[in-house]
């Protein structure tokens, strides 16, 4: 009999992921009277096989910004074992994504607005919609197992994760599932937009969960709970452009005066090529209600224009943003305006 042949791995991937912009805001956030570096951000990317059916992934970031404080930051991303087992059942372990949203599992590489994940980055780093399950980056220490059913069209993740609050405390759970009814859209990662690679109709449905974890104002605790439903529809057109509209709710049960609801819609279209590239204005709005009377309900509006050189892996964009806070003791508005130009480059 002939000799059996090694088995011939794929090599490794590698990439680096660059992001940096500015602002135009004052230190009164309503004005635009001056400028600073408000990001400088890079990832860098491996992974590949070390069996036919087990991979690792490492990912490492870097925040010269430091989220705008100005105190450099390097921290890994991503640090994953991957069993894929088969198209339909793939378990992955280590520090990774928590699946629950589009948004999350898109990032901001791989959505239409500079803004990521939007209200943060014009007025204040409130993050006040993201549970604690959710760490730096959308990430956290767990368990994920995964898979893409019915011809690629059905994907579903189920997660369990660290607390982050010690061993006395309950895990947190998260799930997601999305159903692809043009093309289809397999796979862990995500995107906000394909950028017209694909006719896109997707829906999708999350949840989180957690029990004791919201702390009340009384000092007890209650249990953590999110539901989250979002759609993508992504249109080619005659010419080379496509259009865009995405939209997402949640529904909240934490802690009072915590959130209750949030969501956002948003529009984009792009042009055919123009010179090198496609031609992109989108708007995006975003608001949020707290539980109480008398709470503010926090909106975000960005209008913004990108040029689209290479899809994703090279585009142009500037942004307007003007976010509303609530209200001061006096009862004035506490807004913010921001002007923002921002250039992401992606060596795959």
């Amino acid at each position: 009999m002939p000799a059996s042949r090694p088995e011939v791995l794929p090599p490794i991937d590698v990439g680096a992921w660059t992001r940096v912009g500015s602002t135009f805001q004052g230190s009164d956030p309503k004005k635009l009277n001056d400028w600073k570096m408000s990001a400088a951000y890079v990832e860098l990317h491996a992974g590949g096989k070390i069996h036919k059916k087990v991979g690792v992934t490492l990912n490492l970031n870097a925040d010269a910004q430091g989220y705008g404080t100005g105190s450099p930051t390097a921290a890994i991303e991503d640090a994953i074992i991957q069993f894929d087992l088969d198209d339909a059942f793939h378990v992955w372990a280590g520090h990774l994504l928590v699946p629950v949203d589009r948004a999350n599992a898109s990032g901001p590489f791989f959505m239409i607005p500079w803004n990521y994940p939007g209200i943060i980055s014009v007025g204040a780093d409130t993050r006040f919609y993201l549970p604690a399950g959710e760490g730096a980056f959308g990430r956290n220490n767990g368990v994920v197992v995964w898979g893409d059913v019915l011809a690629n069209k059905l994907t579903y993740l189920v997660g369990v994760f660290d607390n982050g609050k010690g061993e006395t405390t309950s895990p947190f759970y998260s799930g997601r599932v999305r159903l692809a009814l043009w093309d289809t859209e397999p796979g862990f990662w995500g995107n906000a937009s394909f950028f017209g690679d694909k006719d896109m109709l997707s829906v999708g449905v999350g949840g989180e969960f957690q029990k004791h974890g919201s702390a009340t104002a009384t000092g007890g605790d209650k249990d953590y709970a999110e539901v989250n439903a979002d759609v993508l529809l992504e249109k080619k057109l005659p010419g080379g452009g496509w259009v865009t509209a995405e939209g997402a709710y949640y529904h909240y049960n934490v802690n009072d005066g915590g959130l209750s609801d949030s969501a956002y819609i948003l529009a984009a279209f792009a042009t055919g090529v123009i010179g090198v590239g496609n031609v992109q204005p989108m708007a995006r709005y975003q608001y949020f209600k707290l539980k109480g009377d008398g709470q503010p309900k926090p909106m975000n509006f960005d209008a913004g224009i990108s040029y689209l050189i290479k899809g994703p892996a090279l585009r142009l964009l500037a942004t307007y943003s003007y976010t509303k806070l609530g209200t001061d003791a006096t009862g004035a508005d506490i807004t913010a305006n921001a002007i923002q130009f921002g250039a992401q480059a992606i060596f795959f």
